[in-house]
């Protein structure tokens, strides 16, 4: 578990704890909508050669987080263990 003091805190505990999370290949939330960042280290998600191109999302496809601080925060923030990507 990351420190206390982990600069990739920021609140997050307010929008995210308990809440599910899906393994899945990115997909804009809205039409007009190009990106998403990881909700704790602003990873760039997009469609985009360079950027992240998979994740876990929460249903709805608003909040993402990459795979290295979902492996990092998925302890505490109870999010359980999602399937595999492409599962």
């Amino acid at each position: 578990m990351p420190s206390a003091s982990d600069w990739r805190r920021q609140g997050q505990q307010q929008y995210l704890s308990g809440v599910i999370l899906v393994a899945r290949t990115y997909r804009p939330q809205r039409p007009g909508w190009d990106h998403d960042h990881c909700e704790f280290c602003g990873a760039k998600f997009s469609g985009r050669e360079g950027d992240l191109g998979w994740g876990y999302a929460t249903p709805d496809g608003y909040h993402w987080v990459c795979a290295g601080c979902y492996g990092d925060f998925r302890a505490e923030y109870r999010w359980g263990d999602a399937p595999e990507h492409g599962s």
